[in-house]
């Protein structure tokens, strides 16, 4: 894994800046990274990029559009091959032009020179995560669960937008996890930092380094997950009628889009359990299960958790490729 401060990244980042979404996320106070803040003094008096402003109007997701951005090059910004979920997905978004807009505020707000003055500010950035992520195991999980995928993966330490939430995004070879900057601890559980109020100190990823890892191996699952539940369409579909599925899963249907994406996160959730297993011991994996209890509500952690830990035992024999071998046996099916 590296850790890398992707120009891309921040450049979408930064734009996402200029539209309505900062005032949303304003209405739950929170302090800014000093990067945040000298880059939002860098665009004052800057317009809205039309486009990408309208494109979140009409509800395209962050994670969308952080997708996009990875699969253009770098520095013309011409459209790669995007991934084959996007154009599922959002295809108004694969056929638009914001590769244009991108440009021309890339251009016209001269972000090259602002990044060169922030220079030491973005290598700080980098050397703490890489601190908070030294020898993890994270990518040999990776494979346990999904087999050779054949990604690159990135870690991006995120000051800019969106300040209050992590998320993943990949190319055809690579997987990136776009962490927002953390604060200090909050009561939520051991290993969670909170928002930054106004006037605290911000924490860092060095400081919390099993928040870190969490956050970095469950943004790398989704662009992974999601290939192998479209692919496997009657397992998907079995598994919707199962004991378990009717049961404990159909709790949550309202939280989620489709019922696909209930089962990729819940599947992800298990695997973290499964992770922090092997990357650090029980308790840990314990702590995250009573964190899910009790701030969601899904006591089942645990119980889908600890089927993957024999999973990947028995992986080690030849039985299986990829998770998905083995849900058949895990639900009984």
């Amino acid at each position: 894994m590296k850790v890398s401060t992707d120009k891309r990244i921040r450049l979408v980042s930064t734009a996402m800046m200029l539209t309505e979404l900062p005032e949303l996320e304003l209405r739950k106070p929170h302090a800014h990274h000093f990067l945040y803040e000298d880059t939002m003094r860098h665009l004052a008096g800057r317009k809205q990029p039309e486009l990408l402003n309208s494109l979140l109007k009409d509800g395209t997701a962050y994670y969308f559009l952080f997708t996009y951005a990875v699969n253009l090059s770098w520095p013309d910004l011409e459209p790669l091959s995007f991934p084959d979920y996007l154009y599922r997905y959002e295809p108004a978004l694969c056929a638009s032009k914001l590769h244009l807009e991108l440009r021309e505020l890339l251009a016209s707000a001269d972000l090259e020179s602002l990044w060169e003055g922030q220079k030491t500010g973005w290598e700080k950035l980098e050397r703490d995560a890489s601190t908070a992520l030294e020898d993890n195991r994270i990518e040999e999980l990776l494979r346990d669960f999904f087999g050779d995928h054949g990604r690159n993966l990135f870690f991006f330490p995120n000051p800019l937008f969106p300040e209050l939430a992590s998320l993943g995004a990949a190319s055809d070879n690579c997987l990136y996890c776009i962490a927002r900057y953390p604060g200090r601890s909050s009561q939520k559980w051991p290993h969670e930092p909170g928002v930054t109020l106004p006037g605290e100190e911000f924490g860092s990823f060095g400081d919390q380094p099993v928040w870190s890892r969490i956050v970095a191996f469950h943004e790398f699952c989704h662009p992974l997950i999601d290939p192998l539940i479209t692919a496997k369409p009657e397992l998907v579909e079995a598994l919707r009628t199962s004991p378990f599925s009717r049961g404990v899963l159909s709790a949550f249907m309202d939280r989620y889009p489709s019922w696909e994406d209930m089962l990729a996160e819940f599947l992800i959730y298990a695997m973290t359990y499964a992770y922090l297993f092997h990357e650090f011991d029980r308790e840990t994996a314990e702590i995250f299960h009573r964190t899910m209890e009790e701030r969601s509500g899904f006591s089942g952690v645990r119980p889908m958790g600890e089927p993957l830990l024999r999973y990947l035992e028995e992986r080690k024999n030849g039985e299986y490729v990829n998770l998905f071998d083995y849900l058949p046996v895990m639900f009984n099916l």
